[in-house]
């Protein structure tokens, strides 16, 4: 076997490296998860589909899913390796290989004799400032009336321009768009 097979095939990693490494594959999984949920909630604020329209008057909303904890162990062969740079600082760093059937057979590797590493990763409470977000529902073409009633149950504020109008008048924009996502403190105008 050629020297450059076996570096590539037992190319050992920084611990730190494999446990970030790890930590980002949950962390993006997560993050796909999210943006899912947000894009659906969207959705049926978008949406003209009678069915949506009634879920979206009855204020349903998406679930949002978490990873509620993410557990790796894994078998490693570990190893200290020093380097010297030019300043003649020495620095160690503990290093990890995996250790699956073909490193064992390869390297006639006793599994038993290495060693296990376990991360727990646990999510934490998302920050306030989530729960002081609403997406803005779709209330183009609908009356006045209609679009007061659902943003109330929504807890959007809003006003409205005209100022003196009937309330069987037709909204015919909003500021911020439907499906944009509005702070608590924000005020949706709506275009009459």
């Amino acid at each position: 076997m050629s020297q450059k097979n076996i570096f590539q095939d037992v190319l050992a990693a920084p611990l730190g490296d494999m446990v970030a490494e790890i930590g980002t594959g949950i962390a993006n999984a997560q993050y796909a998860i999210d943006a899912r949920t947000i894009e659906n909630m969207k959705e049926i604020y978008r949406s003209d589909d009678e069915t949506i329209t009634e879920l979206r008057n009855i204020g349903y909303r998406p679930t949002w899913y978490v990873i509620p904890e993410a557990t790796a162990e894994i078998n490693m062969a570990l190893s200290l390796r020093q380097t010297l740079d030019s300043n003649g600082k020495t620095t160690t760093e503990l290093q990890g290989t995996t250790v699956d059937a073909s490193y064992q057979n390869q390297y006639d590797f006793n599994v038993q004799a290495s060693s296990k590493l376990t991360i727990k990763f646990l999510p934490v409470p998302a920050p306030t400032q989530v729960d002081d977000l609403n997406i803005v529902p779709n209330i183009i073409g609908q009356p006045l009336a209609t679009a007061k009633v659902l943003l109330q149950r929504l807890g959007i504020s809003y006003n409205f321009s005209p100022k003196n109008v009937s309330d069987s008048k037709i909204v015919t924009a909003t500021d911020p768009q439907a499906g944009e996502l509005i702070e608590a403190d924000q005020v949706l105008t709506l275009k009459i």
